[in-house]
């Protein structure tokens, strides 16, 4: 479908920012947003929209702003999201509570939003970014990992109600790329991180170790590889996306092997 005009959450920065030039470069009308419009600054779309997942009378307004600008949506892409990192005991549950109001109940809104006007259509696409913690669950991380794994779900319920429908719903599954997340992950898990006195101190250190020297994707690439999966006709329920083997290593072996790997490893 030419020219499609593709509706995306999160788009200040990381890979909703580059999905946007990346997609405004193949010739698609692009609808920016944030919760700020001054965040979007700068990014290449054909209309920007502030709109704030947690907020259903923002998403309202959006939509309604979209609808206005361009009479249809053809492709909702759910990027919008962000991780806390502390041990299940330590995690405090407000926080948990506004990621999962993020990272899930966001997604949901925005579908509820949009399905009805792709189901008028007759057609659309609903892309739902997970990650590959939405499959693998890493030590003092289990509060994002929970939230990818319900994003799991979502997408699945979807897929099947959806599709008779003519929308088609897939998840993908990036690994870590050369984007902000981890700058911005550290500032919300400071607390937890760099607290000496806690007893998963040795964790946290460990997971500070892994961050610094774990290999991220190029953000260009992986999104030009975004970019060609909405080009398929016929979408898959999940794809890979710049996921390094050693992921697709653990996610493959005997649960015991994999836990001892990961009490040593990551």
């Amino acid at each position: 479908m030419a020219e499609k005009v593709v509706l995306i959450t999160g788009c200040s920065s990381g890979v909703g920012r580059e999905l946007c030039r990346t997609l405004t470069e193949k010739g698609d009308r692009v609808v920016a947003t944030a919760r700020a419009l001054e965040r979007l600054e700068g990014v290449p779309a054909a209309l920007k929209v502030a709109l704030d997942v947690t907020d259903q009378n923002s998403i309202n307004r959006a939509v309604t702003t979209v609808m206005n600008a361009f009479g249809r949506i053809d492709v909702l892409i759910n990027n919008a999201g962000y991780s806390v990192r502390a041990a299940v005991e330590e995690i405090d549950l407000t926080e948990m509570a506004r990621l999962f109001d993020v990272n899930v109940y966001g997604i949901v809104r925005m579908i509820q939003a949009v399905a009805p006007i792709m189901r008028e259509q007759g057609d659309g696409r609903i892309i739902n970014i997970g990650s590959v913690s939405g499959r693998l669950t890493g030590l003092v991380n289990g509060g994002y990992c929970a939230s990818k794994h319900a994003v799991e779900a979502i997408s699945d319920a979807a897929r099947l109600e959806l599709q008779g429908f003519g929308i088609q719903v897939a998840v993908l599954k990036p690994g870590a790329m050369d984007t902000d997340f981890f700058r911005t992950l550290s500032q919300k898990s400071d607390q937890h991180m760099h607290n000496s006195q806690s007893p998963y101190h040795p964790f946290y250190q460990r997971d500070l170790a892994f961050q610094k020297k774990q290999k991220r994707a190029d953000l260009h690439q992986a999104t030009g590889e975004i970019g060609t999966i909405l080009d398929s006709k016929k979408l898959k329920g999940r794809y890979p996306v710049a996921l390094p083997f050693v992921y697709s290593l653990l996610l493959a072996l005997p649960e015991g092997l994999r836990e001892w790997l990961l009490l040593r490893v990551s």
